[in-house]
């Protein structure tokens, strides 16, 4: 049986586990939205996970060429946590898997807040695999598709 100081520091690293999942970011509350989110609105979310995609790009690319230290792992980790508690914060996760066919077309009406989100899964979808097992296919494709999320981006008005 745990002591209570056990199960106090416990307690203390669950903040460190989740990361940001709670933390107040421009993302946080889209997840709930059933209508139309306008790109006006939802274009600090968008610069924030663009944020979160560049910080990994580095990092990774230093993996791939097999000249990581252990601190560009623990940073891309770092940044891929943040991303995927975005990416929840968003719903788009959800969303664009959804077996309800008209949800992105009613909640992401807006043509370059969709381009961006899809974009944006994908780089973070290819990102993780690179993670997971350091291949230069997964990340020219996860930086194909930060590309083309920074492109889309530009568009989120």
């Amino acid at each position: 049986m745990p002591s209570a100081v056990g199960r106090l520091a416990v307690l203390a690293l669950v903040p460190l586990i989740w990361g940001c999942a709670d933390e107040q970011t421009a993302c946080k509350g889209f997840a709930d939205r059933k209508l139309a989110v306008t790109g006006a609105e939802y274009r600090p979310c968008a610069g924030e996970i663009l944020a979160a995609l560049d910080a990994m790009e580095s990092p990774l690319r230093t993996l791939v060429a097999q000249r990581a230290k252990d601190e560009d792992q623990d940073t891309a980790r770092q940044a891929y946590r943040r991303l995927r508690a975005l990416i929840r914060q968003t719903g788009i996760e959800n969303d664009y898997r959804s077996l309800r066919p008209g949800t992105v077309i009613v909640k992401w009406s807006d043509a370059s807040v969709s381009s961006f989100n899809s974009a944006a899964f994908t780089a973070s979808v290819q990102y993780m695999a690179v993670l997971a097992y350091p291949n230069a296919d997964n990340f020219a494709q996860g930086t194909q598709a930060h590309a083309d999320a920074r492109r889309y981006y530009r568009f989120v008005r």
